[in-house]
């Protein structure tokens, strides 16, 4: 059953997500200022065999620098997980990005929040959390998965890439 969160309870939805993935996580977000706990989550995850993508805005004035959601004095962490294909961060073509998406198999937010510390501790933000598990959300399954697949054809990443092919229903 979809549940209304305000900006709390989506940071708190965002970190569950990561948290509680076994088998992948996509993060959808136009703009990156990514907290720290997010961070430490995700390289956890990350040991832990979860399959991670991001989609984010490339770095704006910054062609030829590549765009890290990850502060580059971290990313060093990051680079081994993105050299086996555990990893990947998607910028290309997708520059009028505007969606807010955070997902794992079991569930789904989508919610005006961005991962950028700015968003948490000024907006008002609102989202709403989908349970893959429940039956009266599968039709919004579909309609999130046609989205992503939308974003993973402008950001040139091939829909049927084992993380993305293992979402749709």
């Amino acid at each position: 059953m979809a549940k209304i969160l305000d900006a709390t309870g989506s940071i708190t939805s965002i970190d569950s997500i990561i948290l509680e993935a076994k088998k992948y996580i996509i993060l959808v977000s136009p703009f990156w200022d990514c907290p720290k706990n997010v961070i430490l989550s995700l390289l956890g995850a990350l040991k832990n065999g979860v399959q991670v993508v991001i989609f984010c805005r490339p770095t704006q004035g910054k062609e030829k620098e590549k765009t890290l959601p990850i502060p580059r004095e971290r990313w060093d962490y990051f680079r081994k997980f993105e050299k086996k294909g555990q990893f990947v961060v998607k910028s290309d073509n997708i520059e009028a990005l505007h969606s807010k998406l955070y997902m794992n198999e079991n569930k789904c937010l989508i919610t005006s929040l961005n991962m950028y510390n700015f968003s948490v501790e000024k907006n008002i933000e609102l989202g709403i959390e989908l349970s893959w598990m429940d039956e009266h959300d599968i039709e919004l399954k579909r309609f999130v998965m046609k989205h992503l697949n939308e974003i993973c054809e402008k950001a040139g990443l091939d829909a049927n890439r084992p993380i993305i092919a293992d979402a749709k229903l």
